[in-house]
């Protein structure tokens, strides 16, 4: 009796205290902020920093959201309490700038007709007529509007990305003017294939959202002035007028940002065979490269530590592909701000770059091979052939191989004195102005949506979830070029997802052994089961199995062996994930245990010397 009245006591008092605990913190840390989390995940970037820094006028943020409506959806009630939480810090961190409006738009009212009007999108709950709203919609003092119609929360890691590029498509009414070159389809075309129109390229979607994107005719004679960049994607077959407008643009101190490629996927859907209505599938810039200092391998780059896995025809098991590319932060320049904290890019069929010794310039190296790669001959090498054939004669150099490269420094015009002939420009510049700034990949089909971005639709928009780093590349690269670091910050936020290493390297482990281990138990099941249906085949003609008692023990022996092989292959299957689940037992003991107590710690410490510290005050 008494012993069950002190344990329902100290429950008591430990509840009390824990609840004095939680409050006394609230009070002490008050606007206090700890994130321990590698990486800083609930961190403000820089980069969103940078925007909320420059804006000019006010910009108001209205919040739908209709708690009631999503009764019976922790899901989404726990997303939009952060939404809501990060929405408050980036009201604290724009001191001022930037206004929060919480709004919950109950069912007919103007609160409703509002969030309709700025393009929050109801999403349908039943059939009886309920919606859901929980988007964000912000305006300007000039009464611009930029929406999130629906926060999605598949894209939670993405939250910082899409409030920033709200807030800095709103702060920057005058975009950067980038001029795009391409003989490829980047916005849209047909598909002969499918008989529909194609989207435009996410890559190219997205640069939109940043950038005054201006198509540039690849005839054109004459880049214009108001260009600030010039992005060639694919640019094969140049006229020479426009190979030298490109290079008289370079050296009036135009930067310029190319994708070349010794063969592209995207422009060769049909295999290696003539094509009357396409682009040719290689593209270079010759004689401009050389003049600039770097030059195309007409070779496919090979690696054999960093290839993808691809599905062959026939669903046999995936073959690496050792064209085809995963490369990691290893792979890339951890010390130019275009590449430094990109995760990975993956390149489909990619070429390689080296320098031009006596061109003068600075070449240096952004995505480059492992060490285990060699260059391909690029007649080895076709759209839809089996992978596996690249791996005969395969040897790799202990080479490291550039894909992407930064060309700076001062240099000559690839055309001499005076322009080609038949063209008549008297005020022909025979060397840049100023050191160049020039960013070439040989790679354009990083860019196609397969090798980086899932792109779904919902409620009519266009929602892309990125698995690689290519679009983060793409709008670095253009931003740096243009002279800004704040859409860097922001777009390195977007596909950040850390892995747990070393659960990651233990399922890898797991896997292979289950893996071997499964074959050899089926093999012996295989072999088990032959034996039975050898025996079990023993008939008379009226289809009575006949055999002798030593044949009967025999298949008695075969049938427990078989029962006994199966077990043992459930149970390397049920141990397959027993090392992970003990790793997560542990991180759950940390998290769940471990840090609110020392949160309760530190309250404590905190409260104690503040008490010591007033009743030193006081004596004083």
């Amino acid at each position: 009796m008494n012993r069950n009245l002190f344990s329902k006591s100290s429950l008591l008092v430990v509840a009390v205290l824990l609840l004095a605990v939680v409050s006394l913190s609230q009070i002490l840390f008050k606007g206090w902020r700890l994130d321990l989390t590698d990486g800083q995940l609930y961190t403000l970037s820089e980069g969103t920093r940078g925007v909320l820094g420059k804006i000019d006028e006010p910009i108001t943020l209205y919040f739908f959201y209709n708690r009631a409506a999503t009764q019976g959806l922790p899901q989404i009630q726990t997303y939009a309490q952060r939404v809501h939480e990060f929405l408050e810090e980036i009201t604290l961190a724009a001191a001022g700038k930037v206004e929060l409006a919480v709004i919950d738009p109950e069912p007919f009212s103007d609160e409703e007709d509002r969030a309709v009007e700025l393009g929050v999108q109801p999403v349908p709950l039943n059939n009886t007529g309920d919606n859901l709203y929980f988007g964000l919609a912000a305006t300007n003092s000039v009464d611009d509007i930029q929406t999130i119609p629906f926060f999605q929360p598949n894209r939670a890691e993405f939250l910082e990305y899409d409030v920033a590029k709200l807030i800095y498509a709103l702060s920057t009414p005058d975009k950067p003017t980038v001029g795009l070159l391409s003989r490829l389809d980047v916005n849209g075309g047909f598909s002969p294939q499918t008989m529909q129109r194609t989207p435009p390229w996410m890559a190219i979607a997205q640069l939109r959202e940043f950038f005054d994107l201006q198509d540039v005719d690849p005839n054109a004679e004459q880049i214009a002035d108001d260009i600030d960049l010039l992005l060639l994607v694919h640019p094969a077959n140049l006229d020479s007028k426009t190979l030298y407008a490109i290079d008289q643009f370079v050296l009036r101190g135009g930067n310029l940002l190319a994708f070349v490629d010794p063969l592209a996927e995207s422009a060769a859907p049909q295999g290696m065979g003539p094509q009357s209505d396409g682009p040719p599938p290689n593209s270079n810039l010759e004689p401009l490269l050389t003049s600039w200092g770097l030059k195309l391998s007409g070779d496919i780059l090979g690696d054999a530590d960093t290839a993808l896995a691809v599905q062959t025809q026939g669903g046999q098991r995936p073959v690496y592909h050792l064209a085809m590319l995963g490369l990691n932060a290893a792979h890339l320049n951890a010390d130019d701000v275009i590449t430094r904290d990109i995760e990975s890019i993956n390149l489909g069929i990619a070429g390689i770059l080296q320098p031009v010794a006596e061109a003068g310039t600075e070449f240096l190296p952004l995505i480059q091979s492992s060490s285990n790669a060699a260059p391909i001959p690029s007649f080895r090498v076709q759209p839809g052939m089996n992978p596996a054939n690249l791996q005969s004669g395969f040897l790799p150099t202990g080479e490291r191989y550039t894909v992407a490269a930064r060309v700076r420094g001062k240099v000559k015009s690839a055309y001499g004195d005076s322009a080609p002939a038949g063209i008549d420009n008297p005020q022909h510049l025979t060397e840049s102005q100023a050191p160049i700034n020039v960013v070439v990949t040989a790679d354009t089909d990083l860019l196609t949506d397969r090798f980086w971005v899932q792109v779904q639709n919902f409620l009519g928009q266009q929602i892309a979830s990125p698995f690689a780093g290519n679009g983060d590349f793409l709008v670095n690269a253009v931003d740096n070029l243009l002279g800004s670091a704040d859409v860097i910050g922001i777009k390195n936020r977007a596909g950040f997802s850390r892995p747990f290493e070393r659960v990651e390297k233990m399922r890898r482990e797991a896997d292979a052994r289950f893996r071997r281990t499964e074959e050899e138990l089926q093999d012996r099941l295989r072999e088990t089961e032959r034996k039975l249906g050898e025996l079990q085949t023993q008939k008379d003609e009226s289809n009575v199995l006949v055999l002798s008692p030593e044949q009967r023990a025999e298949l008695e022996k075969f049938r427990q062996q078989k029962l006994a092989t199966r077990k043992e292959l459930r149970d390397v299957r049920h141990s397959l994930n027993k090392e992970i689940d003990e790793l997560g037992a542990k991180l759950k003991f940390i998290n769940i245990g471990l840090v609110p107590l020392l949160v309760i710690l530190a309250a404590l410490a905190h409260g104690w010397w503040r008490r010591r510290h007033v009743q030193g005050a006081n004596a004083s």
